[in-house]
């Protein structure tokens, strides 16, 4: 069975401070307004998030969130604005540090800030820039879900095409 945890609690504890990770050698940004912010309980807006918060207590709705994910657009954070930037990564907990992908363009700009830096492309792509590392999708957001190296080459076995180039 895969190992993977899927958080169900806010964090209440969980530091701002997670969202203002800053990779090494590079001099921390100005904490974005939203960052002092829980995000909080995900009110779906679109279909990947509405099979997303389903698949929390609905076992028949997660092979549909994993096509999803693959399939649609997500927003990947990035460490700098150029499109090839290395994916940001924030701390979960305090040995848990991973890529963050957000199901919308919103929940990131809502999490992370209006200009943290980013890239809309489709889940496999995200995925396949994040391989070999951990992965939390929507972090600080309830639901959350954390993905270990092994579980992200899972959901990259899964059938289906790749796009990584950038559509913004």
């Amino acid at each position: 069975m895969l190992r993977r945890t899927l958080l169900i609690s806010a964090l209440g504890a969980w530091p701002a401070s997670v969202f203002a990770q800053t990779p090494a050698g590079q001099q921390p940004a100005a904490t974005p307004p939203a960052a002092n912010q829980t995000p909080g309980p995900i009110t779906p807006t679109n279909a990947l998030e509405y099979a997303f918060v389903s698949a929390l207590n609905n076992e028949g709705m997660r092979p549909i969130f994993r096509r999803y994910l693959m399939e649609t657009h997500v927003a990947l954070a990035l460490t700098t604005a150029d499109d090839n930037s290395p994916p940001r990564r924030v701390r979960v907990r305090d040995d848990f540090t991973a890529g963050a992908i957000f199901t919308s363009e919103e929940r990131l700009t809502h999490a992370l800030g209006a200009d943290a830096p980013h890239i809309m492309i489709n889940g496999r792509a995200a995925l396949t820039r994040l391989v070999g590392g951990n992965v939390v999708i929507n972090p600080g957001y309830v639901p959350m879900l954390t993905l270990e190296p092994a579980d992200v080459a899972a959901y990259l076995m899964t059938p289906g095409e790749s796009s990584s180039g950038p559509t913004q």
